[in-house]
């Protein structure tokens, strides 16, 4: 009887530490799952990051021409043709010649070699002088403009470009020039030539062709 009962006994011990272990068998089986899950999972792609635009700190520099650095060296010249046709800064100085008002240009761009220097920062001798040609006169030694102002509602800053033609030292962008927003307008579009001038580009198109 004695030998029943501890066989019993023992029996039962058993089957409780199969059943102990079982049960800790179980959460390492999912431990172990888990963790394939986990090494598993395809890892994500990194996002794609677009190249930050150009920034162009003084137009007058600018050794590589594209489609984004194109539009300062324009804005630039857009600001150095009408100063020079506005005849410069400071108090107006007039006089009259064959029954028209002329104005002298302000010190600072009165003689044709300051007004070149001027305007050579932004486009090249040959389009500089096309505008001096045009629209200055030589008056008492010094440089002269019909006394009128002009203007133009085309904003240079908004514009996009496109490249037409390139060489090494010679480019051609079509420029997309919009109005302001309330006006409704549709954008211009411009060809501007641009050339090299030892390192740095230059507007190549008459200031009076573009703006």
């Amino acid at each position: 009887m004695k030998s029943k009962q501890i066989t019993a006994g023992i029996l039962t011990l058993a089957i409780g530490l199969t059943s102990a272990g079982m049960a800790m068998a179980a959460p390492a089986a999912n431990g172990v799952q888990s963790a394939a899950k986990t090494q598993a999972a395809p890892a994500k792609k990194a996002d794609k990051k677009t190249a930050p635009a150009q920034k162009v700190t003084d137009p007058a520099l600018i050794k590589s021409l594209n489609h984004e650095t194109a539009i300062p060296l324009l804005v630039e010249a857009e600001k150095k043709y009408f100063y020079a046709l506005g005849g410069g800064t400071g108090e107006i100085e007039t006089f009259t010649e064959n029954g028209k008002e002329y104005r002298y240009l302000s010190a600072d761009i009165d003689t044709k070699d300051e007004l070149l220097k001027y305007l050579m920062k932004s486009y090249t001798k040959q389009a500089s002088e096309f505008f001096i040609k045009k629209f200055i006169i030589v008056h008492e030694g010094r440089l002269a403009q019909l006394n009128a102002d002009t203007g133009n509602l085309l904003e240079f800053e908004r514009s996009t470009a496109k490249m037409i033609s390139m060489t090494p030292t010679k480019r051609v962008y079509k420029i997309n020039v919009p109005f302001p927003k309330e006006v409704k307008e549709s954008s211009k579009y411009i060809l501007v030539k641009f050339e090299k001038v030892g390192d740095y580009w230059r507007v190549d198109t008459a200031p009076h062709l573009i703006f």
